[in-house]
């Protein structure tokens, strides 16, 4: 049965993964429709979805429904954090970030380089000694 209608076939393939990883067998049926009408093909005409036997549909929907939850605390601002500039190493122009992405990597809005937004949880060396 299918649990899960992805977005992308990525986002399908991981959730099987993250489904798999604890213990519940599923598999992903991608997009890859090609469907001419007149002008062209439309992609998704198929959505990616991700199927369960029927056994693990409770296990599947609860693990899922905490996938959902981390997705949307990660993407939502953090109360009491300021939005954190960033200037960009590739073509020198500063962006904002909310404060929440502190110490994660994203793509410049400008040119698409990726930046590292506030500090980062390494040292400059990456552990390198001076020896």
């Amino acid at each position: 049965m299918i649990v899960y209608t992805a977005a992308t076939n990525v986002e399908a393939h991981m959730i099987v993964e993250m489904l798999q990883t604890n213990g519940v067998p599923a598999h992903a049926v991608d997009d890859q429709s090609g469907v001419f009408l007149g002008f062209g093909t439309i992609s998704q005409f198929y959505k990616p979805n991700v199927w369960v036997d029927e056994a693990s549909i409770q296990k599947a929907a609860d693990l899922i429904r905490d996938f959902e939850e981390m997705r949307r605390s990660r993407n939502t601002q953090v109360e009491g954090t300021d939005d954190l500039s960033v200037n960009c190493e590739n073509c020198g122009k500063t962006s904002s970030f909310p404060g929440s992405l502190d110490g994660k990597t994203q793509e410049c809005p400008h040119c698409g380089s990726y930046v590292d937004v506030g500090g980062l949880p390494w040292a400059d060396d990456f552990g390198e000694s001076d020896d």
